[in-house]
């Protein structure tokens, strides 16, 4: 396992798709590339396993069939292992994770979405579909807030990616179902540990999320991941949505009252096809934009987004063409992953 894990990294994957059924597969540049060449055994599987479980993690994937842990080892560098059985074996899903977390400006992310650290309270949402960069991002955020301020941020993760090191702040960490027994319990128990910034690796269930709120409505800054498919909108309506419909009036309310931002991420393969290439939509919210909310008219939020430029909001659709216009990405991977394939035609300067 070993040697494949360092052929993945050679060639720039993000993860590795192994089961003992089917063979291996790598994820490069958001596609699927299987293996045809690369015989992975049982016993190969068991003993990565065997090396990147410890006995509480075992007993939990024996008990339950699921686990999701990180693991750095020497010979594979820092991994994100999810398990789970299949019909003849446990089948893995590896996400390589970077041996140090980038700076903000290696994002190439918008600069709107760096000042979310100097809030001081507030709810900031982080989304987008899977393998999008959310977790890069938020590891980037909290890195940036450990260099800036001098405070106290509690992190709750699935699975621990990266470990922050004290800087200038105080980082506890708290892995779900090793440090605590849920989401809504580390939540809950972090509120008391004299925090000023709540990470949520991923804001899921209308409980996680009324407990984000109140932590929001308290005063602390809270910076939580979403899985959301679409853009900032969506975003808002899936939140709104967890909730009964006699509790989505009210709780439109708070979160218009909480709500301080929102970063919609898309990756997608650099025009030189050597790597990925980061695009979002900010969404920074305004008194005009928390009437909206209030009032369930979010289908008007983005035309908001197109003339608050100085607030540094902005749709994806912008953020990519510009990336085409600059040449960094191709028009057809843009429309590939716009809300509104549509409006990047006026990005095709010239080609």
């Amino acid at each position: 396992m070993a040697g494949l894990i360092a052929t993945a990294r050679a060639r720039g994957a993000s993860d590795v798709h192994v089961d003992p059924e089917h063979g291996v597969a790598l994820r490069l540049n958001t596609h699927i590339k299987p293996l045809d060449d690369v015989d992975i055994t049982l016993n190969d599987v068991q003993a990565f396993l065997d090396d990147a479980l410890d006995r509480p993690a075992r007993a939990r994937f024996d008990a339950i069939g699921l686990i999701d842990v990180t693991c750095d080892a020497a010979a594979t560098g820092a991994l994100r292992v999810h398990a789970s059985h299949g019909r003849k074996g446990p089948r893995l899903a590896i996400r390589l994770l970077a041996g140090s977390i980038p700076e903000f400006r290696e994002l190439g992310l918008p600069a709107a979405i760096a000042s979310f650290v100097e809030l001081r309270g507030g709810l900031v949402l982080i989304t987008g579909p899977p393998n999008s960069g959310k977790s890069t991002t938020v590891a980037s955020l909290i890195n940036r807030l450990n260099q800036s301020r001098s405070i106290h941020i509690v992190v709750l993760e699935t699975a621990i990616e990266h470990h922050h090191r004290w800087q200038n702040s105080v980082i506890s960490q708290y892995e779900v179902g090793r440090d605590v027994s849920s989401l809504i319990e580390g939540v809950h128990g972090a509120l008391r540990a004299d925090p000023d910034v709540l990470v949520i690796a991923e804001l899921r269930g209308a409980d996680v999320v009324t407990a984000a709120l109140q932590a929001a409505e308290a005063g602390h800054l809270v910076i939580a991941a979403l899985h959301s498919p679409s853009g900032t909108v969506t975003t808002i309506n899936r939140i709104v949505g967890l909730f009964s419909a006699e509790e989505q009036e009210p709780m439109r309310h708070r979160l218009a009252d909480a709500l301080r931002g929102i970063a919609a991420l898309r990756l997608l393969p650099s025009r030189d096809r050597r790597g990925l290439r980061a695009a979002a939509e900010v969404l920074i919210v305004t008194d005009a934009i928390r009437r909206l909310v209030r009032d369930g008219a979010t289908h008007q939020i983005r035309s908001l987004l197109s003339t608050s430029l100085k607030d540094g909001s902005q749709t994806l659709e912008r953020h990519l063409n510009d990336l085409v216009a600059a040449g960094e990405i191709e028009i057809d991977a843009a429309r590939a992953v716009a809300n509104y394939p549509n409006e990047i035609a006026a990005a095709d300067r010239g080609k």
